[in-house]
């Protein structure tokens, strides 16, 4: 009895509601595609069980693998009720292009890469079954065929002329073949070569089998050493490829913000003084000043506030440094005091005497 293949995808649900993401990075089926009632009903099931979701984002990273494989995973895609938007996170080669054309919207980084080819296989026999294996990867050809030109519409001539060549494209390439539909200009992908291997994001791919090695542009040299281009990360990116790290950081910072409004609003409430409303208010709900900022401003009204009084003080004194009083007259001094005071007051008021 066949040994159940290694599990090669990761469904992933989202925080976002009605959305889920499938993961494909490396090879397509590691061991094999063991026959419908085994690998690929596990990946319907699991496909189905995320429920009637509207959104799925499709994450490919991967140098190929198992042709039926990735024809079931291309033909379960299709079929889905949710539209599918592919991002080639760095590499779709081989079958793993095909999966990608099941997106209704096809996505890659400006120096990410696809390959087409023509099917390959290992055979053993004699010549009648040679004739059969050609006969047979005559039709899945048909079906690959089928499955690039549903998505874009290319020419059956150019298409056989690329997969003839075994052909590396470039996203500029892939956008004007109708292979994509956007370059992400945002984005780019850690690239280089090393001894053979095809290293994208992090994955090594094995491309010493291939005709036709691709020409790494993403790739600096500074001394003889190999430089790779490294991903820019935006929010925009975060929220629409990581949207779980989104929200939970947008969440701790929505928490952490909240608390230090709090702690503001309580020390400006501290600084409260007469006179001083209009700058707490303004602080409170317009200008977001801090507790520290606007001390200096309250330190400073009253200041200029105490100054004020004082100098007002003096000046309604200045009247009775004038009063005439000598110390032998007969009229009681105390009198004599209230007299003047009632007679600046009535100056004051307007009231003659």
């Amino acid at each position: 009895m066949p040994q159940k293949a290694k599990k090669f995808w990761e469904f992933r649900a989202s925080k976002m509601k009605n959305s889920a993401e499938l993961l494909l990075y490396g090879p397509i089926s590691e061991e094999s595609w063991w026959g419908d009632e085994v690998t690929p009903k596990q990946f319907a099931d699991e496909l189905k069980s995320l429920g009637d979701i509207t959104e799925l984002t499709v994450r490919i990273n991967s140098g190929g693998g198992d042709v039926f494989a990735g024809q079931a995973i291309h033909s379960l895609l299709r079929s889905h009720q949710a539209k599918v938007t592919v991002y080639v996170d760095g590499l779709a080669a081989s079958i793993a292009s095909v999966i990608a054309m099941a997106g209704d919207t096809v996505v890659m980084p400006r120096n990410a890469m696809m390959m087409i080819h023509n099917p390959w296989t290992i055979g053993w026999g004699n010549a009648n079954d040679f004739r059969r294996i050609a006969d047979d990867l005559d039709k899945i050809r048909e079906s690959i065929i089928a499955a690039y030109q549903e998505k874009s519409g290319i020419d059956r001539d150019k298409l056989i002329e690329l997969l003839d060549a075994e052909t590396w494209l470039t996203a500029e390439e892939a956008l004007e073949y109708g292979l994509i539909d956007e370059i992400d200009e945002r984005k780019t992908v850690a690239a280089s070569m090393k001894g053979g291997m095809l290293v994208m994001n992090g994955l090594a791919f094995d491309i010493t089998g291939f005709k036709n090695p691709p020409k790494i542009d993403a790739t600096a040299t500074s001394n003889g050493k190999e430089v790779n281009q490294q991903m820019e990360l935006t929010v925009e990116i975060l929220a629409k490829q990581y949207p779980d790290i989104y929200n939970a950081v947008k969440q701790e910072g929505y928490n952490d913000g909240v608390k230090a409004e709090r702690e503001r609003f309580k020390a400006l409430q501290e600084l409260e003084a007469p006179g001083c409303e209009e700058i707490l208010n303004q602080a409170r709900y317009e200008t977001g000043e801090t507790a520290e900022q606007v001390a200096i401003k309250i330190v400073n009204v009253l200041k200029s506030s105490g100054v004020n009084r004082l100098a007002a003080a003096i000046q309604d004194a200045a009247p009775v440094n004038q009063l005439d009083y000598q110390a032998g007259n007969q009229i009681d001094e105390k009198d004599k005091v209230i007299s003047a005071m009632v007679r600046v007051v009535n100056q004051k008021r307007g009231v003659k005497q």
